[in-house]
């Protein structure tokens, strides 16, 4: 039995917001031109229901998804 391969990444909310505005972009590209997204709203919903962990950083929160 193989073990999955996951990756972990921190994000600011500024990062996030970016990779989830540049995936919707890419979506609707490839709705555009007639190509199955299925793969990309997973991948969408992943990152909208991914936990948040504060953390403290200089004097101010920074949030972890």
């Amino acid at each position: 039995m193989e073990l999955e391969e996951t990756r972990t990444i921190v994000l600011d909310i500024y990062d996030y917001k970016l990779i989830i505005n540049a995936l919707n972009e890419f979506r609707n590209k490839k709705l555009a031109e007639n190509i199955d997204t299925e793969i990309i709203d997973e991948l969408i919903k992943k990152l909208l229901d991914a936990p948040i962990d504060k953390r403290k950083v200089k004097g101010s929160f920074a949030f972890e998804r």
